[in-house]
C-alpha cells in the first residue's frame, strides 16, 4: 500500500490524467494537417477542406479539444481573435440551424433573429473576418444527415459549399462514419473534402495492431505515476482490457479514469485487476461475477474485434438514400489472441 494523497493531491491527479491528450503518430497526424488546411488555404485558391469520422468514443472530441487548445481565441482591447472555431450541431439540424449556431458560436448579439441562409452566410463572413477565423470545426456532423431525404442532403451540401466559397474559410467536419454520405450526394462539395480520415477502434488481430494498442495503454499507465508498475500492456490484462472495451477508446478510457481514482482514494500502488474487476461491475449493471472480464480464466474471455463498418450500424436511412453494409463484430478465439 502507497500512503494516502490528500483530497486536493488526488483531485489533482485525476485532473491530470482525464485531460491527458495520448497521442498516437496518426493522432499527431491529423493535428498536423488541421495546420496545414489553414496555412494553404491562406495562399489562395480554393480552401483545404478535411473530415475526419469514427465511431462513437473513438476520439473526435478529444481530438478537437486538443486542437482547440493549442489554439485557443484570445480577447483583448484590439478585439477577440478567433483562430479556430469549434461548433456542435444538436439533433435534426438544417442548414440554417447550422449558420446560426456558427454566429452565436463567433459571439454575434443576434445570431437566430434571421433565417435567411444568404444574410446568414454575410454576417458569418463579416464577424469571421473581424475575428481572424482561419478553420470551422463542426462536431456531429451527422446530425445533418439522420432523418433527411436525398434531397434535403444535396440542398444541405450546396448550402455548406456556399459557405466554404463565400468566406474561403477551410473546413473541418468530424462525425459518425455515414456523415460522408453528405459530401457524396454533390460532387462538387465531394471534391472539396478529399482528405478524409478515419479514427478506427483499437484492433488487436495483427501484430501492427496489438503493438499501438499496447504502446497506448503503456502511455495511460506513465501517467498514472504510481509506485509500483500495473503492467497493464502484459499479455493477460492486455487482453482483460480488450474484452472489456472491445477497443473502444472512450470505454477503455472510463474505466481507466474509475480505477485509478479508487486506487488513489484507497492508497494502491498499483493498478491491480482486483481493483479493475471492482471497478468495472461499478460501471455496468450488465457486468456480473459470471461474465466480468478481470475474473473469468482467460480461456473463457469473449473477446469481439469491432467490424470494419463500426460506427454504421445506427445509420438511419432517409427516403431516396439507399446505402447498407453488413457487418458484424470479429470473435477472437483463446488461440488467435495467445
Amino acid at each position: 500500500m502507497a500512503a494516502k494523497l490528500s483530497e486536493k493531491e488526488i483531485k489533482a491527479r485525476l485532473a491530470r490524467f482525464r485531460s491527458a491528450f495520448v497521442a498516437s503518430p496518426f493522432l499527431k497526424a491529423v493535428l498536423n494537417e488541421l495546420d496545414e488546411c489553414r496555412e494553404l488555404s491562406k495562399l489562395g485558391g480554393d480552401p483545404e477542406c478535411i473530415i475526419v469520422t469514427g465511431d462513437a468514443g473513438a476520439g473526435k472530441t478529444s481530438l478537437i479539444n486538443k486542437y482547440l487548445e493549442l489554439n485557443a481565441r484570445n480577447d483583448s482591447y484590439e478585439g477577440t481573435y478567433i483562430p479556430v472555431l469549434s461548433t456542435t450541431l444538436p439533433g435534426e439540424a438544417n442548414s440554417v440551424a447550422l449558420f446560426q449556431q456558427i454566429l452565436s458560436d463567433l459571439g454575434h448579439p443576434y445570431p437566430f433573429e434571421s433565417s435567411n441562409e444568404v444574410a446568414l452566410r454575410k454576417q458569418i463572413k463579416e464577424l469571421a473576418w473581424n475575428c481572424r477565423l482561419e478553420l470551422i470545426i463542426i462536431d456531429e456532423f451527422q446530425h445533418l444527415i439522420e432523418r433527411k431525404s436525398l434531397k434535403i442532403l444535396k440542398e444541405t451540401a450546396n448550402s455548406i459549399k456556399s459557405l466554404i466559397v463565400d468566406t474561403k474559410i477551410p473546413m473541418a467536419l468530424f462525425g459518425m462514419p455515414y456523415s460522408s454520405v453528405i459530401l457524396d450526394s454533390v460532387s462538387q462539395l465531394s471534391s472539396r473534402f478529399e482528405r478524409r480520415r478515419t479514427l478506427s477502434p483499437f484492433r488487436i488481430s495483427t501484430d501492427s495492431e496489438l503493438h499501438k494498442y499496447q504502446g497506448f495503454l503503456s502511455m495511460f499507465e506513465k501517467l498514472m505515476d504510481l509506485p509500483e508498475p500495473s503492467e497493464l500492456a502484459s499479455e493477460e490484462m492486455h487482453r482483460r482490457l480488450y474484452a472489456y472495451s472491445s477497443g473502444n477508446f472512450r470505454k477503455l478510457k472510463n474505466l481507466l479514469n474509475d480505477t485509478y481514482k479508487d486506487a488513489l482514494e484507497n492508497g494502491e500502488s498499483y493498478i491491480s485487476q482486483k481493483r479493475l474487476a471492482e471497478t468495472a461491475s461499478k460501471r455496468s449493471s450488465v457486468i456480473t461475477r459470471s461474465n466480468n472480464p478481470f475474473l473469468l480464466p482467460m480461456n473463457k474471455l469473449k473477446i469481439l474485434e469491432p467490424g470494419e463498418y463500426v460506427g454504421w450500424e445506427d445509420y438511419n436511412h432517409g427516403k431516396g438514400v439507399n446505402v447498407r453494409f453488413k457487418d458484424k463484430p470479429k470473435e477472437l478465439s483463446f488461440q488467435d489472441v495467445f
